[in-house]
């Protein structure tokens, strides 16, 4: 092969992937594509927060203080805003077991519950750090008995489990790079009694009962290179982990022993690239929704 020729082929597989990440496996994808986010006046707002329910309706958080409802093809079915925004936009998102859609309202330090058509329910929680207060929560789950699950990126890094009404169960987590300790638990999923917990600046995923006992931290194999702020994650009824990486800019496919799936995405704005990705959610037909934040889109990936 002539020099000419290596050059080209070296950078045909840059730009698709292939060595990105060393003996990591590629995570295929059909078609890249982008869902619409509606202009809020001459901003263009970024999506933050994701979450997909059993009918493919999608719950989109934005950066202009929007919650976003979309259908299975994309297109948006409702939309509303915060009670109050201009402290800050929340993060994390989840529809309840009654319908119901719960936020947590990082920069007001409480939760929020709206009915279906977008009304306030109700909320929950105060600025603190006691039990059933919070300092910047950040990521919201349910549970299938229906229990919610809260983290926090302030001054506790804890995760607080709730009644569906709102009423304290227990806490589990605190500040730290021990097992069982957090740096920003930006995501959770439930799945078969486990709680997964994405433990962000601290890079790893860890998992805990759900009443909140530490049972164990997912290792990747020393051949692939580690995880690097992961951001949110996704446990599907396969029992694969959907994980989204903020600062290397990709998705990851994880077992639950940590073998490595696929991986897909590098920095940029381009085709096939992410800046900043926030979240994630799996639709059940297999395509993966992300959260392009610095991009300000929303990508869609058809395996």
């Amino acid at each position: 092969m002539s020099p000419q020729r290596g050059l080209l082929a070296i950078i045909l597989l840059i730009l698709s992937g292939c060595v990105d990440g060393g003996d990591d496996p590629e995570f295929y994808v059909s078609k890249f594509d982008s869902w619409k986010i509606p202009s809020s006046g001459r901003f263009l707002p970024a999506p933050r927060g994701l979450y997909s329910d059993a009918d493919d309706n999608v719950f989109v958080l934005d950066d202009a203080g929007r919650v976003l409802v979309y259908d299975k093809q994309g297109m948006i079915t409702l939309q509303w805003e915060m009670p109050e925004f201009t402290a800050g936009k929340p993060e994390g998102i989840w529809e309840l077991l009654d319908g119901k859609i719960g936020v947590a309202d990082t920069h007001y330090h409480r939760v929020v519950i709206f009915n279906p058509d977008g009304t306030v329910s109700h909320m929950f929680g105060t600025q603190g750090t006691e039990p059933g207060q919070f300092v910047f929560p950040v990521s919201i789950a349910q549970d299938p008995k229906g229990f919610i699950y809260v983290g926090e990126y302030g001054d506790k890094q804890r995760i607080q489990k709730f009644t569906p009404r709102g009423e304290f169960v227990t806490e589990f987590g605190s500040h730290g790079t021990e097992d069982g300790q957090f740096q920003r638990p930006s995501g959770m999923a439930w799945q078969n009694g486990e709680v997964f917990v994405v433990d962000a600046f601290n890079n790893r995923i860890q998992v805990f009962s759900d009443e909140g006992k530490f049972l164990r931290v997912i290792s990747l194999p020393e051949t692939t290179s580690p995880l690097a702020y992961p951001y949110d994650l996704r446990v599907t009824s396969d029992n694969l982990i959907y994980v989204i990486e903020n600062k290397t800019a990709r998705l990851t496919v994880l077992k639950p022993d940590g073998t490595v799936v696929g991986r897909f995405g590098k920095p940029g704005r381009g085709m096939d690239e992410f800046y900043q990705p926030w979240d994630l959610t799996v639709l059940s037909d297999g395509r993966v929704l992300i959260a392009d934040t610095g991009n300000h889109r929303l990508v869609e990936l058809t395996p």
